[in-house]
């Protein structure tokens, strides 16, 4: 059995130290939840400032031992931590941990409807099964950039439904998010996501090589 089903509950394991000139951790903790078909596991990012230690952010993910199966679920960062690459640091230690663990079956919860989140994991070869989705899924979301300010996250809807139902969602209202047509001035989309569909690693190797890429950043 690996260990992450040996995991006790309730109980934090720093799985990685001295990070951001020694003072970052992260650890990893395992919950029972009656409402969820498997436990959950959660990673967090700490710091010790001033003698005092502050989760920075968390992700969670699910494991099914008989698939080999790591399912992410879900992010957060605290809003004075924002932008300081903790989201990737997270995905990492997530990917890091379930290769070392024997589970290299991996992939996201079809619920997953953070359009940036799903644009982050692309970079670690997460992909879509069928590529047509992105044609025919009235979910689909562009990711763009305007004017080369990377300030704000820009987005473009197909859909006017979509667009509306997102103006009101809690992800629109406590993230930078800004919704631009993907035809004004200035506008360049560099990427699109499904919402609403499960995403799958393609590529071990390109995967592990950007886990690298980001520890190096945060070492």
């Amino acid at each position: 059995m690996s260990f992450l089903e040996n995991l006790p509950y309730k109980t934090n394991f720093t799985i990685k130290d001295k990070l951001k000139n020694k003072k970052q951790s992260i650890t990893i903790s395992r919950y029972f939840c009656e409402s969820d078909k498997y436990d959950r596991y959660y990673l967090r990012t700490c710091l010790k400032e001033n003698n005092e230690t502050n989760q920075q952010g968390f992700l969670y993910f699910y494991l099914n031992p008989n698939k080999k199966e790591s399912k992410f679920v879900g992010v957060g960062i605290s809003e004075e931590y924002r932008n300081l690459g903790l989201a990737s640091l997270l995905i990492s230690s997530w990917i890091d941990l379930s290769f070392n663990d024997g589970f290299t079956n991996l992939n996201t919860n079809a619920k997953q409807r953070k359009p940036f989140l799903l644009h982050m994991l692309k970079k670690y070869s997460f992909e879509l099964n069928n590529l047509n989705t992105y044609l025919t899924s009235d979910k689909t979301v562009h990711i763009c950039k305007k004017n080369n300010n990377y300030n704000h996250k820009y987005i473009s809807f197909n859909s006017i439904q979509e667009e509306r139902r997102f103006k009101t969602s809690n992800i629109m209202k406590t993230d930078n998010y800004e919704i631009v047509s993907k035809d004004d001035d200035g506008i360049e989309i560099i990427d699109s996501v499904a919402l609403y569909s499960p995403y799958y690693l393609q590529d071990k190797d390109a995967s592990y090589q950007k886990v690298l890429e980001t520890y190096k950043k945060h070492l």
